[in-house]
Order: C-alpha cells, then structure tokens, then sequence
C-alpha cells in the first residue's frame, strides 16, 4: 500500500472476504477521518481498490455511502475528493455531539441503563491498545463503537445514528503526533473514568468527563495543543 496514505502494507489493513462494501467504507472513512486521505487530493477509485485488495464495485459502492455522509465530493469519471469541512462546521459538530451526549450519560447514570459493563470496559482496553500500536482505523472503529454502545442503553436509534453521523464528519488531523504524549495517553483512560462515574450513579462526573472528552476533537486529536 502507498505510504503517502498512511496505510501500511500489512494484512489488517485489507478487506476481509465478507462485506466488502462495508469494510471499505469503514477503512476509508477511518483514513479520512484521521487526516490521511487529504482534503484537495483527487483520489481514483482503481487506485483504492488495488490498496485494498478488492475490485472496484465494492469501492465505488463504499464511496457513495461516503458521499452520502458528506465526507466525500465525486468526481464522474475522475474519482473522489475528500470534502474539507470548516472550523465552523467542525466547533458546530463539537457543540452538538456535547449538547447531546452530555446530557445522554448523565441520564444513563441516574437512570442505571447499564447492567453488564464488561463488554463496554473490554472495548476500552481494545481502544487504548489500539492508541498505543497507532494503529487508527482499528481505533477510530473501537472508539466509535463505545461512544455508540454506552448512546445505545437509552433505546433511542436516532440518537445513536446521529451522532454517528456528527462523528464521521469530524477530522482528526492530529492523531500520529499526539500518540505518545501524556495527554494522549490521559484522554485514552477517560473511557474507564466515565464507566467508572456512571456505575457509581455519580452522573455530575460523567457529564464533566463527557465534556472534556469531547473537547479534544477540537484539541489534541486535531493538532492543537491541550494543557494536561
């Protein structure tokens, strides 16, 4: 694979047998979304199908899905650009996802939604292992996949396709110089600290965890500094 994507030649980075479409989508979004698919680069379908090992039908597929979500222009005939959002469109993403989760887990918390918490603690330890091997895509997918597990115990699939939606339009442009700092490795346990603080009932320390998590999109994950 090209290094100039960011995508590294071993086989976890190619489409598995079964759901070409949707593991492509899942790659290229992550790629996207991490900043590794650069804004004002036009991209040829046949040049991502041949990184990914698959045929191009899957990937024009994927792509659509993409455009769809408005992560991606079309090009007819060319490609695909990835579409640059603004800072504005980014601070509006962060203001919505904190007006909406926020309140999401302080209401889990006084509500006790969540039985089982081990399946939402292992996908933290997947997620800070992840961070640590900078290894995005598979990151980006465990993340996302906590965010909308701990949104899922209010049975609510709007919310949780929402702000799915929010998280996919967000670029995170600072994820390979941030990994290794301290407030990298700080925001990574943040997911254990809001499991812990909804158990407890403790809903005031959720909301406040839930805050400065989100803060980062707009800091550290997007190249800017953060005090620790």
């Amino acid at each position: 694979m090209n290094a100039s994507l960011g995508w590294s030649d071993s086989p976890g980075n190619a489409v598995a047998t079964q759901s070409y479409r949707a593991q492509a989508a899942r790659i290229i979004r992550a790629q996207i979304v991490s900043g590794r698919l650069e804004p004002g680069t036009l991209y040829s379908i046949g040049e991502i199908a041949e990184k990914l090992n698959v045929s191009i039908t899957p990937i024009r597929e994927a792509l659509h899905d993409l455009a769809k979500d408005g992560l991606i222009e079309m090009r007819r005939n060319r490609g695909f650009l990835v579409r640059t959002p603004s800072s504005k469109e980014l601070d509006d993403i962060v203001q919505i996802r904190t007006m909406l989760e926020v309140a999401a887990v302080r209401e889990i918390a006084d509500r006790r939604l969540i039985e089982d918490f081990e399946p939402l603690r292992q996908l933290c330890r997947k997620t800070e292992a992840f961070a640590e091997a900078k290894e995005w895509p598979e990151f980006l997918d465990s993340d996302r996949e906590f965010h909308l597990s701990l949104l899922a115990s209010l049975d609510n699939p709007k919310l949780v396709e929402m702000v799915g939606a929010l998280r996919d339009q967000s670029r995170l442009f600072g994820l390979d110089t941030a990994a290794g700092t301290a407030i990298f490795h700080k925001s990574t346990k943040e997911h254990q600290q809001l499991l812990d603080a909804i158990e407890a009932q403790d809903s005031k320390r959720a909301a406040s965890l839930m805050t400065t998590h989100l803060r980062h999109v707009r800091g550290i994950w997007a190249g800017q500094s953060e005090r620790a």
